[in-house]
């Protein structure tokens, strides 16, 4: 179960109480008018057992507060029938507390069977109640009572029904979220903040599902003589040149444009709706800003160069695409490195 889950069941379980705790406030008013101490004494017992539910609740000891609850209100409704006979009905109060448990209450599986189980057990054990016992308050002319205990009973497995599926859905709510932010993230390189390859390689599930408007270009960047940087630099320095051509990259691409970390020290950018001429002029564009970057690092100042590989996605696949960009580029590394192969 994960935090949000937690907060929601502490959050619905405190409402709980809340509620009833300010019914039966209610009640023990009815009951001091009507002249029903001893009843009175006992709904007086179930508002503090609520009062110290909620704090043992806030404490974040919330499982510990549902058995508290659900505990009281079987015992209320065992004492009620004991007092008032089982024409009150009084006995259905065990399926309120079952309700929330079964459904929603931080119970463990089996602790919930147990509940659910028990409750038949329990209901008609108040049913044989009369035979045994004679109830000292006689309910049969108290009408407006009776009217109370029916409606207590309808309202709360309302309540439950109600905060469960509000509770639940704001949880579903949360988690798809989760789901979402997590979606992201693992869609992020860590590094550069860039899109990283596992993106790159749904991106192009989508181009080649939707029939994208083209031409399409490709464009894998590599940082010339990388490795010689982090030997002469160190590491450091090598992920400050990755940050500082990451940057470039961001700066000089639109948003509808696909640009990611391809890998160590290599680049992915996909420029959309751009013909080879266009292509041309924005990749110079990225290389002479990259060339032209000063990198302050704590090694000193590194200037780097960057040598780019495109090719033209027309009626080609992605995949070939991408490989005759990655051809392109091994070109440009033969012949000279620092400039733009289309």
């Amino acid at each position: 179960m994960t935090i949000q889950d937690k907060l929601k069941i502490q959050t619905y379980l405190s409402i709980v109480i809340v509620i009833a705790g300010a019914t039966h406030v209610l009640f023990g008013i009815y009951f001091v008018y009507q002249g029903m101490r001893p009843v009175a004494a006992l709904n007086a017992f179930d508002v503090l057992v609520y009062i110290v539910a909620f704090f043992i609740n806030r404490a974040g000891k919330t499982r510990i507060a549902s058995f508290v609850i659900v505990l009281k209100i079987v015992l209320f409704s065992l004492t009620s029938t004991l007092l008032f006979g089982s024409n009150i009905d009084a006995h259905w109060f065990v399926m309120v507390a079952a309700l929330p448990a079964a459904l929603y209450l931080d119970f463990t599986n089996k602790q919930r069977i147990c509940i659910v189980a028990a409750m038949p057990f329990l209901i008609s054990l108040q049913l044989a109640f009369p035979l045994w016992f004679y109830p000292p308050f006689n309910m049969d002319d108290n009408t407006l009572l009776r009217f109370l205990f029916a409606n207590i009973i309808v309202l709360s497995f309302i309540l439950a029904v109600s905060l469960n599926a509000i509770i639940t859905r704001k949880i579903s709510d949360l988690q798809t979220k989760e789901i979402d932010a997590y979606r992201h993230k693992s869609n992020i390189d860590p590094m550069t903040s860039l899109n990283n390859r596992r993106y790159a390689e749904l991106f192009f599930e989508k181009l080649s599902g939707d029939s994208p408007d083209k031409p399409l270009l490709f464009c894998l960047i590599d940082i010339d003589d990388f490795k010689s940087i982090n030997d002469t630099y160190g590491h450091d320095a090598g992920d400050a040149v990755l940050l500082a051509t990451a940057d470039i990259l961001r700066r000089n691409t639109r948003q509808t444009d696909l640009v990611c970390r391809w890998g160590g020290e290599e680049f992915l950018i996909g420029f959309i709706k751009c013909t080879p001429e266009i292509g041309r002029k924005l990749l110079e564009k990225i290389r002479k800003a990259v060339e032209d970057e000063v990198i302050q690092t704590e090694s000193g100042e590194i200037a780097i160069t960057i040598t780019c590989g495109a090719s033209i996605l027309t009626d080609s696949s992605i995949k070939e695409a991408l490989s005759n960009a990655d051809k392109n580029l091994y070109e440009g590394k033969r012949s000279g490195k620092n400039k733009v192969v289309i």
